[in-house]
């Protein structure tokens, strides 16, 4: 375990490592008792964390699953009933700290519902319940088995900045790569005071996982996502005295949700947009800035026999001085910032040996802006540039001669 100073939310916390104990679960508020019998009863634990990982995302789905069609049947429910009937709201269900008394709610309207249609329904109703807090028990336990550790989350905490400095403080990642793993991670929870925070940082796959689990809070994030996505949190009593209200805020709650999705996903193809276009802009400069970079520091030129250049009149046939230069090509480059030297070999230009070399137009100086060395134990010829700033970005001619 280790301390971490930089979060203000986790400056006088430790990461704790996740035991696989009976104890473990039940701090996260499950009854001992009850859940003993459960584990004794439960499958085997899966061997490795990749199998535990799947099984418990796959729990995580029938969750989610379940919630949907719990919610869906709450709502076929309620708008069953008529003014002073009691309806179900989903936080009476899943709220921990409510009473006893008061979570069995759903119980007692069984036993008194005459409607055998109503009762039928209301039975569906609570073995959705009950497979909820089966799954939720389940993928707590598989949670525990994991080799993740956690933090407790205290008020003012993000998923994202515990996440955050336990990858830069705890698993020593520099920033950058602690933000590059970040960003591949949906870290959109909202915290809740005692919620425990995991993370798992595999080094030798460069793997990271993170999630958060009811802990102390009394909730889990699923449960304050969904309750809020239905604006039931705060509207509880709001919604018992007055049905007729609550089902014209629930209809403009839902095209409201509606309206933001379509919204959001507009926005989002608009950011996709943007961010091809930058991309390709700043590839774009990134070749031109390049290439700018090579032709300002590159050497141009076009080497030829003096008889040659004297046939496509390029040289004066009696002077052998530059006559017109519009139809050379200068189609060969020296990146002066890489090398400073053109080889020359006389059998390219049909020579058996090179006498000389000329370099046109005139004005440079042999010896002070370029020189030309032989070797005894080879024919080629080397055309040394010294002063490069006197070549960058031009164009030469070098006229060969045998």
């Amino acid at each position: 375990m280790s301390s971490v100073p930089h979060h203000p939310g986790l400056q006088a916390a430790r990461y704790f490592l996740a035991p696989l104990t009976i104890l473990a679960a039940c701090v996260l508020a499950i009854g001992c008792s009850q859940l003993s019998e459960d584990r004794r009863a439960a499958a085997p634990l899966p061997a490795t964390p990749e199998e535990l990982l799947t099984e418990l995302r796959a729990s995580r789905d029938q969750i989610d699953e379940a919630t949907g069609r719990m919610m869906e049947r709450l709502d076929q429910f309620n708008a069953t009933r008529t003014a002073g009937q009691p309806t179900i709201l989903f936080s009476e269900i899943f709220t921990e700290d409510l009473s006893a008394e008061q979570r069995d709610i759903l119980n007692s309207m069984l036993a008194e519902e005459q409607d055998i249609s109503y009762r039928a329904l209301l039975q569906t109703i609570i073995n959705d319940r009950d497979l909820i807090r089966g799954l939720q028990e389940k993928t707590l336990r598989l949670e525990q088995a994991l080799p993740d550790k956690f933090v407790l989350a205290s008020a003012g905490d993000t998923h994202y900045g515990l996440a955050g400095d336990y990858l830069r403080d705890e698993a020593g990642l520099e920033a950058e790569r602690a933000n590059q793993l970040l960003a591949n991670i949906d870290l959109t929870d909202e915290l809740l005071p005692g919620n425990k925070v995991w993370f798992f940082y595999d080094l030798q796959q460069e793997s990271f996982r993170t999630y958060v689990t009811q802990g102390e809070a009394g909730r889990t994030p699923l449960a304050v996502r969904r309750a809020r996505q239905r604006q039931l949190i705060g509207e509880r009593d709001a919604a018992r005295s007055d049905a007729e209200n609550y089902a014209s805020e629930r209809d403009a709650a839902r095209a409201d949700v509606d309206n933001l999705r379509r919204v959001k996903s507009d926005l989002e193809s608009d950011i996709d947009g943007l961010q091809r276009t930058r991309r390709e802009l700043e590839s774009s400069v990134s070749r031109l800035s390049s290439d700018l970079a090579f032709q300002t520091n590159s050497l141009f030129y076009h080497a030829a026999s003096i008889a040659e250049l004297k046939d496509k009149g390029v040289l004066t046939r009696v002077l052998k001085q530059v006559d017109d230069m519009r139809d050379v090509q200068f189609d060969t480059a020296l990146d002066l910032r890489r090398d400073t030297t053109i080889t020359l070999r006389p059998e390219v230009f049909g020579l058996e040996s090179i006498k000389k070399v000329k370099l046109l137009p005139e004005g440079y100086e042999e010896g002070r802006d370029f020189a030309i060395e032989r070797s005894e134990s080879s024919s080629e010829v080397k055309v040394v540039i010294l002063e490069t700033d006197l070549f960058r970005g031009k164009e030469v001619i070098l006229a060969v001669g045998g």
